[in-house]
């Protein structure tokens, strides 16, 4: 009970007025926020009066409840259809997202295993290039040893 009694003492008392009436809430809402209901409240009571003038008070009270509530639970359904419809693109990008992921991964590897053969081929172009330097080397080298041959054969003639 001191629960609620503290409570209470935290509340703001706003007046408002609907239908001709004032009215004292209780609330730890923003004041703005309670007039912007009341009005919206007294608005549509006036409609329902102005429509329905031989409607008793109480009456009128729970038609423009009842046309309140309409508004709420139709204005739910519409939030409710829209966030499927969001829910549903979500998925269907959520798929996309996916599929994107797993072209990334397949070129990612294929990537991947062409970057590894090409170290392989890098690797066989650096040992034909070094066999080719030594079979350079070898031919100057047999050159050389002919040229001796020769000049030493003319040598001798």
């Amino acid at each position: 009970m001191d629960e609620n009694i503290r409570r209470e003492d935290n509340l703001k008392r706003i007046e408002v007025k609907i239908a001709g009436m004032n009215y004292v809430l209780k609330t730890d809402e923003d004041e703005e926020y309670i007039m912007k209901i009341a009005n919206y409240i007294n608005k549509k009571m006036s409609e329902v009066v102005a429509n329905e003038p031989q409607l008793s008070t109480s009456l009128s009270a729970m038609l423009t409840a009842f046309l309140v509530a309409d508004e709420y639970f139709k204005h739910l359904l519409e939030c409710d259809d829209k966030l499927s419809k969001v829910i549903s693109e979500k998925e269907k990008y959520q798929k996309e997202v996916d599929e994107y992921k797993e072209k990334l991964k397949e070129a990612e590897e294929k990537l991947l295993q062409q970057n590894q053969e090409m170290e392989k081929l890098n690797e066989i172009i650096q040992n034909l290039n070094q066999e080719l330097e030594k079979t350079k080397q070898e031919l100057e080298k047999t050159k050389k040893e002919l040229d001796d041959f020769i000049n030493a054969f003319d040598g001798d003639r």
